[in-house]
This record gives C-alpha cells, structure tokens and sequence, in this order.
C-alpha cells in the first residue's frame, strides 16, 4: 500500500459488503474509543483480530505489508481504487463487530512468577513505582511497557504478594485480552487467554498462587 493525498479515481467495481451478524445476545461494552478511517491496520487489527475477514471481504489483503504500521484505513483504501461510500461503510461494519463482540471480564491476572519477575525488571531499571502498562505493539502482539504515570481510567492490577509491582490496563484492552493471565515460564512473560467455551481457568491451576482466590 502507498500513500496518496488525494483520492485518485473510483473504480467501478465496488468490493462485495460484507454482512456482520448482529446476534442480540452479544452485548458488547461501549468505548469511547471507536475505530476511525484515520486508524492504521495493525493499529485495527490489535484492537480488533477478528476484523481481519471483514477488511479482506471489502478487498483490503495487506495485513502483514510494511505500510500496515503507518498507512491509514483511509489510504490504504483509495490505493486499491474504492468507493468512499464503501470506506463508510467498512468503518461502520468494524464498530459494529467492536461493539457486539463477546463481552471479556474487565479484569487480569498475574502470577507469582510474573510479578517477582516484572519487579525485578523494575528494581533493575529504575522504575518501580511507575506504571506497568499492558497493550499490544504495532503487530498487534501482546506486551507491557513502563510509563511515568498511569492514566487515571486504567484499571489496576497486582499480586497480593507482590503489591508493589502494579499493572494497568485500559478498558479498551480489557476488551481484548480481559480475563487473562500473565505469566512466567521458559524464561518468558506469557498471556494466557482463557477459553471462550470453558468455565474461567488460571496459570497456577486454582492452588490460589496468582491471587485468583483473593
């Protein structure tokens, strides 16, 4: 994909509309935070991965390209030669994937193992006491970043044994990865997703070792 500043001219082959099931049992929690034609496709794609058939069906494949990571929903879209009317329309079928996707628990777990982990990380560089926030990079992978400050509608989360070593994360990502585990194994910090059609599970298998039972 390459950038343009202006449209060039519509094709008259328009990209088959896709239909979104709108399943009134799916209640998803309303963000402030909407998807955006100004947005780029990986930034779509960490927030939203199951968006990925959609963007395709309207005929936008480049999700891996390196232009993913800087160019716009917007200019991507013009580059393969759309119709504006059906850039609004891809816009309005990602908030309304976003909106009626499954609700996540607004909550994360941490193992012992991660946060002695995290704090040692923190002691070594300086900066316990910031902010540990969770998100996701440019591909849309799971990570953790430290900032001076947390941002005050972050929610917050720790070990009990481990108190001093706080994580925080945005309702928005909660969206995405709410009710997971972060922990440390094979010399790695590990997410694990709880599955969708199972009753809610932990790292440490219910012995109450991440705070799962606090």
């Amino acid at each position: 994909m390459s950038s343009h500043s202006s449209p060039p001219a519509h094709s008259s082959k328009k990209p088959r509309k896709p239909t979104i099931p709108r399943d009134p049992r799916k209640t998803g929690v309303e963000t402030a935070q909407a998807i955006t034609k100004e947005m780029s496709v990986s930034e779509i794609l960490a927030i939203l991965p199951e968006a990925e058939p959609v963007l395709a069906e309207y005929g936008l494949h480049c999700f891996n390209c390196a232009s993913s990571s800087y160019e716009t929903l917007e200019e991507g879209y013009y580059t393969h030669r759309f119709a504006e009317d059906q850039l609004d329309e891809l816009v309005a079928d990602l908030n309304e994937l976003l909106r009626t996707r499954p609700v996540r628990p607004q909550s994360l777990e941490v193992t012992k193992d991660a946060a002695e982990n995290l704090k040692n990380i923190a002691e070594a560089e300086g900066r316990l006491g910031q902010a540990l926030e969770v998100g996701f990079d440019e591909a849309g992978g799971f990570c953790m970043e430290f900032r001076p400050e947390a941002d005050p509608d972050w929610k917050v989360f720790a070990h009990r044994e481990v108190p001093e070593l706080r994580l925080y994360a945005s309702s928005f990502t909660l969206g995405r990865i709410g009710g997971a585990t972060i922990d440390f194994r094979e010399g790695r910090f590990k997410l694990d997703l709880p599955d969708a059609h199972a009753a809610k599970t932990c790292a440490c298998g219910g012995k109450g070792e991440c705070g799962c039972a606090s």
